[in-house]
């Protein structure tokens, strides 16, 4: 197994779907970081074999058929769109899909009485509220908290910081510019971030790979889908390698310093 997955619980509720149809999509929902691209009438859809999500959730699926069964429920629910393409499944997240990570404000600003009452009776609200609050890090199910990147100004602001940077290593201008803006580089690089990366790993990452590849025929690999995708770690992780310059030679004899020119300099014969 190479992914982990996280449930969101609010918006299975929301979405009036079970455990093992949330936490389908929540592996649905990464595709695009993993699962091979195909254009079909100018749409993006991801090659999601069933035989890889049987791998990646043993303990929700044990037959094909199953899985079969809650792409259809999902498929219903608005939440993907699935065709089949010979024996291909392939997927593509909808509008409704895509807020998967999104999350309502806490109702209590909205509700004050519900903030009173957690007051008056400590006891039935307050210890609860603060042990879930202390567990969001540890607990990453939790709802208002993955890695604190739920924010969208803070995830914009990475989005822009990765993508500036990538733009101006491999001197990107005008139209040639990638954009923070796109769905499939935010996937992307929110797939990395849950995964515990930070904004500086990026950056090595642009780093290394601008080093190795600039001027070379991989020139054209610097880009989001290469540089943040399932070999980010690798990427990341990959030795620098420091080539060592030649001893530094004069090429001009005339200020070549040599033996008979010091004793021709001080004077000696």
């Amino acid at each position: 197994m190479r992914f982990s997955t996280y449930l969101n619980n609010a918006k299975c509720m929301e979405w009036k779907i079970n455990a093992q149809q949330g936490i389908l999509f929540a592996l649905l929902y990464e595709a695009p970081a993993w699962a091979k691209e195909e254009i079909i009438e100018n749409k993006a859809y991801y090659f999601v074999s069933r035989n890889l999500i049987l791998e990646e959730l043993p303990m929700f699926f044990e037959k094909s058929d199953t899985v079969y069964r809650n792409l259809k429920v999902l498929q219903e629910k608005g939440l993907i769109e699935y065709i089949k393409q010979g024996k291909k499944d392939l997927i593509r997240i909808t509008i409704k899909g895509k807020t998967w990570n999104e999350f309502k404000e806490n109702n209590s600003e909205k509700n004050p009485s519900s903030e009173q009452n957690s007051e008056k009776n400590p006891s039935n609200l307050g210890k609860k509220s603060e042990k879930e609050e202390n567990n969001s890090e540890k607990n990453p199910t939790n709802n208002n908290t993955i890695y604190n990147y739920n924010n969208t100004n803070i995830l914009n602001n990475i989005y822009s910081s990765v993508i500036d940077y990538l733009n101006e290593k491999t001197e990107r201008t005008g139209k040639e510019k990638y954009s923070s803006t796109s769905p499939k580089t935010q996937t992307l690089i929110k797939a990395r971030l849950r995964e515990k990366y930070e904004l500086e790993d990026f950056k090595i990452v642009i780093d290394k790979k601008c080093k190795e590849w600039l001027g070379t025929d991989m020139e054209k690999y610097l880009r989001p889908e290469t540089l943040f995708g399932n070999k980010f770690e690798s990427y990341l992780k990959q030795k620098t390698t420091i080539t060592k310059n030649p001893k530094f030679q004069k090429q001009n004899n005339d200020f070549a310093i040599t033996e008979e020119g010091l004793k021709k300099f001080y004077g000696y014969e």
